[in-house]
């Protein structure tokens, strides 16, 4: 999950930093980065059986945005 989450955190960064003006990619990047940090806070009441589901999906969402 973290690695997900900093992915997200080095697209706004480069986003900002070229001065980019699309608003829309900015907005996607920010609810994603958003969505990270609220499944990472819910890990923290979670069962054994949901960390797993979790770490899985992201994970794969990780594979997505690598493309690895």
């Amino acid at each position: 999950m973290s690695r997900v989450t900093a992915w997200y955190t080095e697209q706004l960064l480069a986003h900002r930093r070229v001065g980019a003006h699309d608003e829309d990619r900015l907005e996607r990047l920010k609810a994603e980065r958003q969505k990270c940090l609220t499944d990472q806070r819910a890990l923290e009441d979670a069962e054994p059986e949901e960390i797993a589901r979790i770490a899985a999906r992201y994970e794969a969402r990780f594979s997505e945005l690598t493309g690895q």
